[in-house]
């Protein structure tokens, strides 16, 4: 159900960022994310994505988006997705994954922190008044 995501997912993976963000990624900046590390899961549909940066020299990921979407929320489908990404961390040597959060995702909060990721510190961003935390997990 969780794979690699393909050039034929970018329109599917489009609506759900849009359904899923109010300043959503455009297509041209997920067809360049296709060349570094993005997931999908699929059960005959495209359900939610996990966009991600490997550096495998540095043994590091970040974590840098995960959406599903609405009318598959609350299946499971966002954590089947941060597993599969975190096993396919461990298999390329990966030690250190972060992510940023935004304080008011509760439940995006507690998702991580599911998964053993800590909140390293919180950031304001003084521009627009949004406040995010820094969550890191080692591997």
């Amino acid at each position: 159900m969780v794979r690699h995501a393909r050039e034929t997912d970018v329109d599917r993976v489009l609506e759900i960022e849009t359904l899923s963000f109010s300043n959503p990624w455009t297509r041209y900046y997920l067809e360049n994310a296709l060349s570094d590390f993005f997931l999908v899961y699929d059960d005959g549909a495209i359900r939610g994505y996990l966009a991600a940066t490997c550096k495998e020299k540095d043994r590091k990921a970040t974590i840098l988006k995960v959406a599903v979407h609405p009318e598959a929320r609350g299946r499971g489908v966002a954590s089947a997705l941060v597993q599969g990404a975190l096993d396919q961390f461990r298999e390329k040597g990966i030690r250190n994954v972060e992510l940023d959060v935004k304080i008011i995702s509760s439940g995006a909060v507690k998702l991580y922190e599911k998964f053993g990721f800590r909140i390293q510190r919180m950031v304001t961003i003084n521009s627009d008044d949004t406040s995010f935390y820094m969550m890191k997990k080692d591997l």
